[in-house]
């Protein structure tokens, strides 16, 4: 499958099964396979499409 789990760059789990991510500036879009959604603010500093994780310094 192609989800990917999305982690804070300190080790925080964000969003498990996330399938489609919008990026917009800061903002941030996360949906996973059940449609939810969530809105987080950083940036995506790493993408490891092997072990299908994300990694997202968010803003403070």
């Amino acid at each position: 499958m192609c989800e990917s789990t999305v982690y804070s760059t300190d080790g925080d789990k964000i969003m498990e099964d996330a399938l489609f991510i919008k990026i917009d500036g800061e903002n941030i879009g996360l949906t996973d396979i059940l449609g939810t959604r969530k809105d987080i603010t950083g940036a995506i500093v790493e993408i490891d499409l092997d072990k299908h994780a994300i990694y997202v310094k968010l803003s403070e």
